[in-house]
């Protein structure tokens, strides 16, 4: 495809060369990363028993220093909220009710934990990462969101806990709101609004700073306000309450008392070795998790080396934790944030840690001013992110047996520990294959066999008995021994199971293929009946008894309402769920997401233009917040490729983008429609090329109907409303304007 080598003519260089390339971009990107990073390192430090600047020093660490030889390309690194449980863990454990102690030997499980990452990672122990089932490292991370929330919430509301165990803490809620002090409490219900509220404010001036920066702005003030900082008491319907500076975050006077060095004595104890497995485990399962997902969300789609990645994760762990650092990972969340924000190569990461050693030199006066009910409240939230209803119904849509898992997982978690939870959701899945009929031999290796046609150009896999994620390194392996291939096919006519987690595998795989301009496909799976209508559903053999035949999917309303649609105009529909949506990829409307899948979708051709509708389902992480977002979108694209089409976006031109115009900013504008360059925000490289697109007529209908966002990428034309709340009422008036345009495509 012609945006396939457009992007990767226009992929960033690495380097130094990517430095004096995209450095303005870079560097913009750090500091907006290092707004968000700022709170959230000082709260995951606090919430893990350890001083806060233990979570500065990690973030500094993995930006200037491991950002130079990681493996990946956007991702920003640093300390993460999935590690709080672990690490504070290690602190209570080993210190033994002394949390200067423990924090001290903490360090050196920390340390230790690094260097078998790096040891992992040279051993290229990152394939690993695919052996662990969706549904029970989910679970896991839902059960550590749980543990964070309920943990935060007594700091929020400025009481503490007395149980040991997290089903202890559980129960002591109620006592937390009884009890809890009003003024501490106030803060923490103002930091939460400010979260709730901010990612829906369209604002651009609002919402080019993050949400925890608000919180900070807001909050500090309030701190002032009730005057945390004299110990003091205060009276509230006849009950007393005490405040004062341990409400606030605190940093050492010099930077250098803030250095800790770690104490290996308890090198020789079980307690030690299990808190270093914890660590190195959880680490390590959210590095490669957190890499190959912001991949996805990659503009430039680029691949990481998560083996290498794997090793400057665990070095840069060590070198924290032998000066008092907290263990890092590629944090999913601020790496989204630099993508949103045009970070393009790693030098985004190195800025953000450059900023936040500056926050930490001269911002202390400021730092000490923050409230830490505050970062509690921050923390709450993306402990909600992890275990949010919407990945309870996630994993249900994708078959009961995940949610199973899922389940187990969490509550084992909750009940015993992360090592035992996670083991014991993998052991759950292995029953769940053994039971749908999978091969006891065969759990562990795939059933296979190779053939290959006469001029050897393409290969066939026919893979037998079952498909699952604990025999997928061997079918993995298998094809990437076939990589000269120029087809590869994988048969699963003779299979019985093939779950979701290898789908999922497959998918990437062909896509990677696809970039080397090969083709890997899989075929003959019609056979297995899904266990649910998601698109990477476990896939089962139907039996004669029908006792394992899932149920059949009901039509919806909306659905029968599109066949009808579909119908009228003579197209074809289809209500299944796909995941193949390369397509969609390359639009600026998906930058910083991740599209999960397309579903009901219509294809017809009108005056020689494609037409394609589809319901696009993204998974977007804005700050500490998963947003799900269903967006119907039309495709046009031309039968006969048009050389004229250049690359461009239209939206609504806002307040800032009128202020961001003045200072040079890109709008291409018509002198003859005023009106229409007022309504309109337009961009694109090729302005020339615009101006000759965009024809009086062009412009007209346009003006006409001003509800619809409008992109192409050169090839194609992307249509959807920019109102999502009148959607689904309107799916008839988007066809009409697709079609209108599809008219005047043609007649270019």
């Amino acid at each position: 495809m012609e945006i396939n080598n457009k992007l990767l003519k226009d992929t960033p260089k690495t380097g130094f060369a990517g430095l004096k390339a995209h450095w303005k971009d870079d560097l913009l990107s750090g500091f907006l990363v290092s707004l968000i990073a700022l709170p959230l390192c000082l709260g995951i430090a606090i919430a893990s028993g350890v001083p806060p600047m233990a979570g500065l020093i990690a973030a500094i660490v993995g930006g200037m220093l491991m950002s130079r030889i990681t493996g990946s390309f956007v991702t920003i690194s640093g300390p993460a909220a999935g590690l709080i449980v672990v690490t504070l863990g290690a602190v209570e454990g080993l210190g033994g009710g002394d949390p200067t102690m423990g924090y001290q030997y903490a360090l050196a499980a920390i340390v230790v934990a690094g260097i078998i990452q790096v040891i992992f990672g040279l051993l290229k122990v990152g394939k690993l990462g695919d052996f662990f089932p969706s549904a029970a490292v989910h679970g896991m991370l839902a059960a550590i969101g749980i543990i964070i929330m309920v943990k935060q919430l007594f700091v929020a509301l400025g009481t503490k806990s007395e149980g040991k165990e997290i089903l202890e803490v559980i129960t002591e809620i109620p006592h937390a709101f009884a009890t809890l002090n009003p003024h501490i409490a106030v803060i923490a219900l103002v930091s939460i609004c400010i979260l709730i509220i901010h990612p829906r404010i369209k604002l651009k001036v609002i919402s080019l700073i993050p949400g925890p920066m608000w919180v900070i702005l807001f909050t500090i003030p309030l701190s002032h306000y009730f005057n945390l900082f004299e110990a003091h008491t205060y009276q509230l319907a006849d009950q007393t309450f005490s405040v004062g500076p341990e409400y606030l975050v605190s940093l050492p006077d010099k930077i250098i008392e803030g250095i800790t060095f770690p104490n290996f004595s308890k090198i020789g104890s079980g307690t030690f070795w299990v808190t270093v497995l914890s660590i190195c485990l959880v680490s390590s399962i959210e590095s490669l998790l957190s890499a190959s997902a912001v991949d996805t969300l990659d503009v430039y789609k680029r691949k990481s080396n998560l083996n290498k990645d794997l090793s400057a994760m665990g070095g840069g762990s060590a070198i924290s934790g032998l000066i008092g650092g907290l263990p890092m990972i590629s944090e999913i969340v601020r790496s989204s944030a630099n993508i949103s924000n045009g970070g393009k190569t790693q030098w985004a990461n190195f800025f953000h840690g450059g900023f936040l050693l500056l926050f930490l030199f001269f911002g202390k006066p400021i730092i000490g001013q923050i409230p830490m009910a505050a970062l509690a409240a921050m923390l709450i939230f993306v402990g909600y992110k992890l275990a949010a209803p919407i990945e309870f119904k996630h994993v249900w849509e994708i078959g009961q047996a995940q949610l199973t898992i899922f389940i187990v997982t969490l509550v084992t978690v909750l009940a015993t520990d992360l090592i035992i939870g996670i083991a014991v959701g993998i052991l759950t899945k292995l029953i769940i294959h053994l039971i749908y009929g999978a091969p006891l031999k065969y759990l562990f290796r795939t059933n296979l066999n190779y053939e290959e046609n006469g001029d050897k150009t393409t290969g066939i896999i026919f893979v037998k008995d079952s498909a699952i994620f604990s025999n997928y390194l061997s079918l993995k392996n298998e094809i990437f021994k076939k990589i000269d291939k120029t087809t590869l096919i994988i048969d699963f006519k003779e299979a019985n199971i093939l779950d979701h987690t290898v789908q999922e595998h497959l998918h990437e795989l062909a896509k990677e293929w696809a970039k080397l301009g090969k083709d890997l496909k899989i075929i003959n799976k019609e056979h297995l009946s899904p266990v649910s209508d998601h698109p990477t559903a476990a896939k089962i053999a139907r039996r004669t008894n029908g006792s394992n035949i899932p149920h059949l999917v009901k039509i919806t309303p909306r659905q029968n309402e599109l066949a009808d649609l579909a119908k009228k105009f003579g197209w074809k529909y289809e209500n299944q769920k796909s995941i193949s949506h390369r397509k969609y990829q390359f639009f600026n409307f998906s930058l910083g997401t991740k599209i999960n899948y397309a579903q009901n979708i219509i294809t017809g051709v009108f005056d020689g233009v494609k037409i394609e509708y589809a319901e696009i389902i993204l998974r977007q992480n804005i700050q500490s917040k998963v947003l799900k977002a269903v967006i119907p979108t039309i495709l046009l694209t031309p039968e006969i490729t048009l050389h004229s089409l250049p690359r461009f976006t239209l939206e609504k031109e806002e307040m800032l983008d009128k202020v961001l115009e003045f200072a040079g900013f890109n709008d291409i504008d018509f002198d003859d429609h005023p009106e229409f360059s007022d309504k309109f925000l337009l961009k694109g490289e090729n302005e020339l090329g615009i101006r000759d697109f965009f024809t009086d007529e062009f412009i007209s209908h346009l003006q006409t109907t001003p509800e619809y966002h409008l992109e192409s990428n050169g090839e194609s034309i992307l249509i959807h409303r920019f109102d999502m709340s009148k959607q689904w009422n309107k799916t008839k008036e988007l066809f009409r304007f697709a079609k209108h345009t599809a008219i005047y495509m043609e007649e270019i």
